[in-house]
């Protein structure tokens, strides 16, 4: 039944489009244009986490694609992404880390969309870098959408908006791994950082499918 789908619906690039080999997940043609290698993606130490990483630029073909993740139920787009992720971390973290969590959505948002895209990328990022998942944290308010806001309304905007939902001995001395979908600013990582460190986490690390290009 399964090789009878993958012949009716042939698994296709996330990126173009263009159907896939055995064992592919972007064809080869977007790996030149857009991985790491021919487009290094941003790095940066937050007020709060200890280092984010992403591993894509989040424009053209990839916006697509985090789109899709996001919006259009493109759930399949969360592994290849992770995997981008996961070169990242190892490119650009370079560090170990003990737990991987992500940031919550809202349980409208979630009830509506049916999954948070940043969950379903950090466990599709545990059997890459075979460490553990954890929900960590839940959003605790509504706050705007972040798209047109200046950085310091960024910030306020997610000021107090998460708080801790596991047991603090969970995060205590650990080092976190935060992911996401994209970096922007990086208000909402700081602010889900804040409140890990606050539960006394080591360090907190991040890392993102794609960054915005600083303007």
């Amino acid at each position: 039944m399964i090789d009878l789908l993958k012949l009716l619906f042939p698994p296709k690039c996330m990126l173009c489009g263009s159907i896939l080999g055995t064992e592919q997940e972007i064809c080869a043609a977007c790996r030149e244009k857009v991985l790491l290698n021919t487009a290094p993606p941003r790095v940066e130490k937050g007020a709060f986490f200890d280092k984010a990483a992403a591993g894509l630029w989040y424009e053209n073909d990839v916006r697509k694609a985090i789109h899709g993740l996001k919006y259009r139920e493109k759930q399949s787009y969360a592994r290849p992404l992770a995997r981008v992720m996961a070169y990242a971390c190892e490119r650009k973290l370079e560090e170990p880390v003990d737990l991987i969590t992500f940031v919550p959505t809202n349980a409208a948002t979630l009830r509506k969309r049916g999954y948070n895209q940043a969950e379903l990328l950090a466990r599709e990022l545990v059997s890459m870098l075979d460490v553990p998942c954890l929900p960590t944290l839940e959003k605790c308010r509504d706050t705007k959408p972040m798209h047109g806001l200046r950085p310091e309304e960024r910030r306020a905007n997610v000021l107090g908006a998460y708080r801790l939902c596991c047991p603090a001995e969970a995060v205590a001395g650990k080092r976190v791994l935060i992911a996401d979908d994209i970096l922007t600013t990086g208000s909402t990582l700081s602010e889900c950082a804040r409140m890990l460190k606050t539960a006394g986490a080591e360090r907190v690390l991040c890392v993102c499918a794609a960054a915005a290009r600083k303007s």
